[in-house]
């Protein structure tokens, strides 16, 4: 199988609603080595006057969290960006340093409208692949855009989509099962991601059960494109 590659976590304690302790941060750390991920990427929210903790703090915390793992023996990797809600000058924030990206420089994750499907979403992220950064899509299949051809149409532009694990295996409901698995079928899928939030109920053992399902249904070839050989391109300068 390899080793996974998790880009979409929510690791960091006690900056939105994810993990909510260090001890729970390790705990999914932890889950995450033993399950075969050798890299995880804090993705905290930022959603302006909401959540704001991750982007203020998150280098602190990115330290903090690998001399814990130091520590506690946990050899997991773990590198910084951040789930980013749109808003309307968030490319300006982008020109000016002040959002964080992967690693890799070149991508940035921009979390899918979860409410409405704005007629605006494809301008910004056209806008922002004309900064030479890729825009990747989280969890399209739980937004109302999956009812509408924009998916279609971001990939045809260059944006890349970032599939949750839980919503192959119908974490979210059958409807967004069914978009997940079509999104799939149509090739449209770059990624798969955990989406990490809280040990017990969204943790890393998601993204092993849907691997499998994946690996069942697709082939081998196309679990490891999602989980592995993708997101290394995101976390590799």
């Amino acid at each position: 199988m390899g080793r996974m590659i998790d880009i979409h976590t929510h690791i960091l304690p006690e900056v939105d609603d994810g993990s909510q302790s260090w001890e729970e941060t390790l705990k999914l750390c932890d889950t995450a080595e033993k399950i075969g991920i050798s890299h995880t990427v804090a993705t905290p929210h930022f959603i302006r006057g909401v959540y704001t903790k991750g982007l203020r703090e998150g280098d602190k915390l990115l330290e903090e969290l690998k001399t814990r793992l130091s520590e506690e023996n946990i050899p997991l990797e773990v590198s910084l960006a951040a789930e980013i809600e749109p808003f309307p000058e968030l490319v300006q924030w982008i020109e000016e340093g002040r959002l964080p990206l992967y690693p890799s420089k070149r991508h940035i994750l921009i979390e899918s409208p979860m409410y409405s499907s704005p007629s605006w979403l494809e301008d910004l992220l056209r806008d922002i692949i004309t900064l030479g950064i890729s825009p990747i899509l989280g969890h399209p299949e739980r937004s109302p855009i999956a009812r509408t051809p924009l998916p279609e149409n971001l990939v045809a532009l260059g944006v890349e989509l970032q599939l949750d694990a839980g919503s192959l295996l119908g974490l979210w409901g059958r409807e967004v099962k069914g978009w997940a698995w079509r999104m799939v079928e149509k090739g449209w899928v770059k990624y798969m991601a955990s989406d990490s939030h809280r040990i017990g109920i969204r943790d890393p053992n998601i993204l092993k059960r849907a691997y499998g399902v994946l690996a069942r249904k697709r082939g081998e070839s196309v679990a490891k494109a999602l989980t592995i050989q993708n997101p290394k391109r995101v976390i590799t300068l």
